[in-house]
Order: structure tokens, then C-alpha cells, then sequence
């Protein structure tokens, strides 16, 4: 029912049917050193994206603070933190939301929606018994409400900014270090030790989109955890030489190649032997393939499906009718065929982190090591205004 809803919203705003009303939608205008937060009022184009004024002593927070409200004043909770964001990501994930196609962002808050996961900034209040301070410039995880000034955030997913890291660096790690880490565990690469899984003899990682946010930590990272053999695969020839950069002992790059070309150089980079781990955020184009290339207990990892959506600032009805025909062509991975092949299919969003509060506080223990001790690049930057996020999505 969500996403039926999803689909009216979107196909009444690409027909010009549904615009926001002023008032309704964003409230009083945030005046000059007012508080504020960027909202996406329902599913739809940019046009649905505005800036709110939030109210006095109010702040934003995330769905595993308070669901469904977009405004915290007051909580029963004692291990929040109150933030004053300098920066917040903005990832693929939030167009997504835009869209009315992530599942879990309907389910869990709904519209209107203070998108963002990932922020960075100051410390502004802490609760008792807390290891952070009011000054402390920190990073971390909102579960949604990042696109705001000041948040308020469980101190379990927040963590001290190195000092050798700007806080526009830092904003733009947590969900693509934890998606990585997290695919990372549960492929057989932990970095935990309390997950400890031995590795056995094979130990080769294809990662496809290995330039990107989440593939270019997978890469760095699975060096990290083990991996010997790592292969990425990139779109365009010209991100061959920053993947090597992140760590690839290969890189098999798309441009100018059929399928079955450059399918073929990813087994030779192996030595024509099977993958232990491959992670795959493409949807429809790759996974059938993947799954086929993975070794005896190899692990496919799935944490999107990018050729699945439609590229369009907004969805009309030949957008909808493409994503269903994407939709039909998905492979099914039959539970018997899987136990014959020996291989695995899992997949995760960072959703589930919600009831995880010791795994994500273990996750940020690890990355905050590794960040302290320069042992991993960090992601490319692009800064834009608070006022420029509907133009962020257009990119």
C-alpha cells in the first residue's frame, strides 16, 4: 500500500497535479540564525523539496528516536546528543526517498521526511555519563533527520572528529563505511573479532563500482579485512587509475565493451577461478551474472539496485513502466539451487541498524580506529549550499 500511494504521488506531481502549498508544506520561513531543516513534502520531483524553520528548543532526529515527527522537544531518552551540523551527506539513497521508492523511509516516518543519514559538526549538549563534551566536533549516523542544523542523536552513533579530518570529510562517511563494513561481515571479511569466520582458501573480492562511495570503502576495506585478491570494476576507462589508487589489484573498466567482453576480463583478473565475495549494488544488469561467477561458498552481496530506477528528477508513467519491466527481468534465486551451488545471496539496508545499537557502536569503533590511524582514503568531496540541495539531487 506504501508504495501504491508512492507511485499516485509521484505520476500527480509529474503531471502537475500536486504542488505543495506554501504554508502547509514548509511553515514560516527560517529567518536570518534560525534553525532550519530541508524536508521532501511527498514523492515527487525537486519541486517537493523545501526548507522548514524548526521551532525554538526543538531539533531533528532520526526514526529510532521518534517515529513519524519530524521535531523533537524533549525526550525520556538519556544518551542523546545534541549536534549543531556544520555539514550533511547527500547520497543516492535520499533521491531515492524522493522518489517514494525506499521502503523502509515510507514505513518508519513517512511524508513529510527530513532525509540525511550522515552529518558532521559540533556538540551542543550532552546527556549524563557521556565521554563526549559541548565543543567536540563529531560525526555520525542519524537514521534520517540529517538535512537539519541541529539534530539530536543517540551517543552510540556519534563519534570525536580526528583532528587531520575537515568536517565535510567526515560528514560524507558514515553510511558508505558502515554499508561497506557491514557487506564486508557478512560475506566472511569481518573486521570484528567477536565475528571471527575463517576465511578459507580463496579470498578474492569483486566489487563492482569500485570508484564509487560505498565501492571505493568496500575496496579499501576489504584489504583491511583479508581480502588477497581484490577486483573492481568500473564504468568508464578514465576511473581505472583512482580505483587501482583505493587498492585494486585489478580493475576491469565497461566503457566501449559488450557484457560478455568485459565479464570475460573479470575471470581472467582471477585466474578464471571463482569469486569468494562479490558485492553488487547494480540491481537487474549484473546480479544473474555475479551470482554465476561467485566460487564454491562464495557470498553475493546486495545493497541496491541502481539500473533498476529510473535517472529522471522525477518518475512519469513510461519511468514506472520501465522499473516494472526492470522489476520482471530480476533473478530469483531458487533456495535449492543455491544449496546445489554451494553459494549465498544476501541483503541488507541500514535500516535494520535501529536494533543494532551494540553492532553500529562496534562498526564506528572500527572505522574511527582505522580513520585515526590513516589507514584508508578518505571519500572526494563536493560542497554545496543548504539552499542548494534540490540542485544536488538534479546531478
Amino acid at each position: 500500500m506504501n508504495q501504491v500511494k508512492a507511485v499516485a504521488s509521484t505520476l500527480c506531481d509529474w503531471a502537475g497535479l500536486s504542488r505543495p502549498q506554501e504554508d502547509d508544506a514548509i511553515g514560516s520561513r527560517p529567518g536570518f540564525g534560525e534553525e532550519r531543516a530541508v524536508e521532501i513534502v511527498q514523492p515527487g520531483g525537486t519541486a517537493q523539496i523545501r526548507t522548514l524553520k524548526i521551532p525554538e528548543g526543538a531539533t531533528t532526529t532520526g526514526y529510532n528516536v521518534a517515529r513519524r515527527t519530524k521535531h523533537l522537544r524533549g525526550s525520556e531518552r538519556d544518551d542523546l546528543v545534541e549536534v549543531g551540523v556544520s555539514h550533511f551527506a547527500i547520497n543516492f539513497a535520499d533521491v531515492c526517498i524522493r522518489l517514494g521508492l525506499y521502503e523502509s523511509a515510507i514505513r518508519n516516518v513517512g511524508y513529510p521526511i527530513v532525509p540525511g543519514f550522515d552529518i558532521a559538526g559540533v556538540v551542543t549538549k550532552v546527556p549524563d555519563n557521556c565521554d563526549l563534551k559541548v565543543g567536540d566536533r563529531v560525526f555520525g549516523a542519524t537514521l534520517f533527520g540529517g538535512y537539519s542544523t541541529k539534530v539530536s542523536v543517540p551517543k552510540n552513533q556519534l563519534r570525536e572528529v580526528p583532528q587531520y579530518v575537515t568536517s565535510e570529510q567526515a560528514a560524507a562517511l558514515p553510511a558508505v563505511s558502515l554499508t561497506a563494513l557491514h557487506a564486508l561481515t557478512i560475506a566472511g571479511f569481518p573486521a570484528l573479532s567477536k565475528c571471527s569466520i575463517p576465511l578459507g582458501k580463496n579470498k578474492s573480492v569483486l566489487v563492482h563500482s569500485a570508484s564509487g562511495g560505498v565501492g571505493g570503502m568496500l575496496v579499501q576495506f576489504a584489504k583491511l579485512c583479508g581480502a588477497e585478491n581484490v577486483v573492481g570494476v568500473v564504468g568508464r576507462k578514465n576511473k581505472t587509475e583512482y580505483a587501482i589508487s583505493l587498492g585494486c589489484d585489478a580493475v576491469v573498466y565497461k566503457e566501449g565493451k559488450s557484457k560478455g567482453e568485459w565479464w570475460k576480463e573479470v575471470e581472467e583478473a582471477n585466474r578464471g577461478v571463482g569469486y569468494k565475495a562479490i558485492f553488487d549494488a547494480n540491481g537487474v544488469e549484473t546480479l544473474q551474472a555475479s551470482y554465476e561467477h561467485l566460487d564454491l561458498c562464495g557470498r553475493l552481496v546486495v545493497y541496491g539496485f541502481h539500473t533498476n530506477l529510473d535517472n529522471g528528477t522525477s518518475l512519469s508513467p513510461l519511468s514506472w513502466i520501465r522499473m516494472i519491466i526492470g522489476f520482471l527481468k530480476m533473478p530469483r534465486f531458487d533456495a535449492m539451487q543455491m544449496t546445489l551451488d554451494s553459494r549465498a545471496v544476501l541483503g541488507f539496508n541500514l535500516s535494520f541498524f535501529e536494533n543494532e545499537t551494540e553492532l553500529i557502536g562496534d562498526y564506528f569503533n572500527t572505522i574511527t580506529t582505522w580513520l585515526s590511524a590513516k589507514k584508508f582514503q578518505l571519500p572526494k568531496v563536493n560542497l554545496y549550499e543548504m539552499d542548494e540541495v534540490a540542485l544536488t539531487h538534479e546531478l
